[in-house]
C-alpha cells in the first residue's frame, strides 16, 4: 500500500487491491491481511489474544490519558498508529510532554498509539518469514539513538534465531494472514522476547546486505505454490 497521507489515500488504495482479488487475480499479500498489519494496535490485538509476547500497548483519544500511561510506564513510546521507517515516533519520559504530545496529535485529529518502552540491548531483530519459514533474520544495531530502523541509521548483522523465535515469527506471520512479514522483535532485558510489529510490505535493503538472502526469491516460490493449489 506504499506511504500513506491520508485516510482517502488507504480507501483508495486498498479498494483497488480488493477489486484485484474480487476479479481472481492472486495477491501476495491480501488486502484484508495488509490492512489488519498497517493497524498496529489491531494487529498487537490478535498476536496477544494468540498467546505472542507483545508490549503493553493502548490507543487513547485524550492527553490527560497519556499522561497517566507515562505517569504508570514511567517511560513510554508514542507513534503513529498507521506508519513506517520510526518515523514521528517520541520515546517520552515526562508525563507532562507525553500529555503536550498527545495533545498535538489530537489537535489534527489522530489518535494517540502509546506504548511501554521495552528496556533492550542497542539493537533489535529483523525476522524475514515467507509462507511458513523463517528464511532468515538480522541485528539492527544502532548505538547512536533507541531507534533500531536501518532508515534511521542502524547498522545490519546477521544471526541465527532460536527456535522460540522461530515460532514467534511464524506464528505471527500466520496469526495475521500474511504470505510474508517483517517482524521487529525486541530482546526485553526484564525477560523474553516482545514482538513490537509485523510489516506486509518490509524493505529489504538492510537484510539483503546482511544475509545476501533476496525475499523475493522466496516470495515468487511461494506464489507459485499458491497458484497450484
Amino acid at each position: 500500500m506504499g506511504f500513506i497521507s491520508s485516510t482517502e489515500q488507504l480507501v483508495k488504495r486498498f479498494d483497488t487491491l480488493k477489486t484485484m482479488e474480487n476479479s481472481g487475480i492472486t495477491l501476495i499479500n491480501r488486502p484484508d491481511a495488509m490492512f489488519v498489519a498497517r493497524d498496529k494496535f489491531s494487529s498487537l490485538v490478535r498476536l496477544k489474544n494468540s498467546g505472542i509476547p507483545v508490549p503493553e500497548t493502548a490507543v487513547v483519544e485524550s492527553p490527560f490519558e497519556a499522561m497517566r500511561l507515562a505517569e504508570t510506564w514511567k517511560e513510554v513510546v508514542i507513534k503513529p498508529l498507521m506508519g513506517s521507517l520510526g518515523l514521528g515516533a517520541v520515546r517520552v519520559t515526562d508525563p507532562d510532554i507525553a500529555f503536550r504530545v498527545a495533545k498535538s496529535i489530537l489537535s489534527v485529529n489522530q489518535p494517540v498509539y502509546i506504548q511501554k518502552y521495552v528496556r533492550k540491548p542497542e539493537r533489535d531483530i529483523r525476522v524475514f518469514v515467507v509462507g511458513d519459514k523463517v528464511i532468515g533474520s538480522i541485528y539492527r544495531i544502532n548505538k547512536a539513538s533507541w531507534k533500531t530502523n536501518v532508515a534511521q541509521g542502524a547498522l545490519t548483522q546477521v544471526t541465527l534465531p532460536d527456535k522460540y523465535l522461530e515460532e514467534i515469527a511464524i506464528k505471527s506471520t500466520s496469526v495475521l494472514g500474511l504470505d510474508y512479514a517483517g517482524l521487529d522483535v525486541v530482546e526485553d532485558l526484564d525477560g523474553g522476547y516482545k514482538v513490537l510489529e509485523v510489516n506486509a510490505a518490509p524493505l529489504w535493503k538492510g537484510f539483503y546486505q546482511a544475509t545476501n538472502i533476496n525475499p523475493a526469491k522466496y516470495i515468487i516460490q511461494h506464489l507459485i505454490q499458491k497458484l497450484k493449489k
